[in-house]
């Protein structure tokens, strides 16, 4: 079956650095072509909306998004007024099982809090309902933290966390990229084998499933899990970086799903 929609990680992945976030002329050759055959593309990032729309901005892509996965879990789509709006009921019922766990989150909050003591090296990121994420001082540190979070995970089984270089962020084990991209396609009614996804960190994992994704990449600057990931589900580890990569990548899967189109009858 053909392409009909690409999912692709933002930071890593379109862009190298935040502060050199434009779209290479090879990315806008493949977005371009790719929208204008009719394929929709979505955003899926660990960013919030606004920090989304600020990278949108500086990308400044010749083609706009169709969609925007946000905060790792949330789905918009853009409205009549041309505001991004909710897509469905998905948001508000992430929002209240996101804030009743949170609620009964105090033994694991405490867990956390003791965990990360004294730790020059780890912040503590609080908001009013609790420990939302930290931030350590490198990988390494962090490496460190995910290992000391794994006991709690298992005592908590709801309670999970998705990482990003030296961010991580505490949510719902149920919601993460790869269930946002599945809410998408069901609302849009598309099937996982007209899906190519593409990341290049551990909170991409979660959407380089076949599950979700049946075409999967990555740019060259892939963590060595990412590209185990997509080397596994046979798909396309680019030679180029970030945009150049997706460019290369996407060029791949969709010259791929079009040899498996269906023969006219």
């Amino acid at each position: 079956m053909p392409l009909r929609l690409i999912s692709t990680d933002f930071d890593g992945t379109l862009i190298g650095h935040p502060d050199d976030g434009r779209c290479t002329p090879a990315l806008a050759g493949a977005l371009s072509d790719f929208k204008a055959s009719g394929g929709i593309w979505a955003i899926n990032t660990g960013r919030s909306l606004s920090h989304t729309l600020e990278g949108v901005a500086l990308l400044s892509a010749p083609v706009e998004p169709d969609f925007l996965l946000t905060h790792e879990r949330e789905v918009y789509h853009r409205a009549a007024d041309g505001q991004w709006r909710d897509y469905g009921d998905w948001n508000r019922i992430c929002r209240a099982r996101h804030s009743e766990l949170f609620h009964r989150s105090g033994p694991v909050f405490a867990r956390i809090r003791s965990l990360v003591a004294g730790a020059r090296d780890v912040t503590l990121i609080e908001e009013p309902e609790g420990p939302v994420g930290l931030i350590t001082s490198d990988e390494s540190v962090m490496d460190r933290v995910v290992e000391g979070l794994r006991p709690l995970h298992e005592a908590f089984p709801e309670f999970g966390h998705q990482r990003n270089t030296i961010y991580l962020r505490f949510c719902h084990l149920d919601y993460h990229k790869g269930s946002a991209l599945g809410e998408l396609c069901r609302l849009e009614r598309i099937a996982s084998t007209e899906v190519f996804a593409i990341g290049d960190h551990y909170n991409d994992l979660p959407m380089l499933d076949p599950r979700y994704a049946a075409h999967l990449g990555c740019p060259a600057n892939a963590i060595p899990q990412v590209k185990a990931t997509v080397h596994k589900a046979g798909g396309w580890i680019a030679e180029a970086r970030c945009g150049d990569g997706v460019a290369a990548s996407l060029a791949l899967a969709w010259q791929h799903a079009a040899k498996k189109r269906p023969a006219a009858a």
